[in-house]
């Protein structure tokens, strides 16, 4: 079985891009199994950003519906890896069932850490009351 996870990187080795700079964003496949994983496909982001403006919904300078265009982008990733991002738009990427994380690390690094997790917590759920 496997799952997808969507990754912040500029150069495909390091998620190495913070959440206000991303123009696209790398996904992968990963084999929950042996925690093997490859790449999927690139998806770019529209970024109308205006030098210097600022952002409510999101509380960064990222412009208006960034947030959501992130969001939409990576719904059906079970994960988005991030090198940092902000607590108002991780909150609204929380609400909308997108699990982010801050995960400043070499791509294959951070994917086995996470596979070990998802695979040790996948089943939670199941025992909640």
């Amino acid at each position: 079985m496997s799952y997808k996870i969507a990754i912040a990187s500029s150069d495909g080795i390091n998620i190495d891009q913070h959440f206000g700079e991303i123009t696209s964003l790398l996904v992968f496949d990963v084999n929950e199994n042996d925690g093997s994983f490859s790449f999927d496909c690139k998806r770019d982001v529209p970024f109308p950003k205006a030098a210097g403006t600022e952002c409510e919904e999101s509380g960064c300078s990222c412009g208006k519906g960034f947030t959501d265009r992130i969001t939409q982008t990576v719904k059906d990733c079970q994960y988005f890896l991030v090198a940092k991002i902000g607590n108002r738009p991780h909150r609204f990427l929380q609400e909308n069932n997108v699990n982010c994380i801050e995960a400043p690390f070499p791509i294959e690094d951070a994917v086995k850490k996470l596979n070990g997790y998802f695979v040790k917590h996948k089943n939670r759920e199941l025992h909640v009351f």
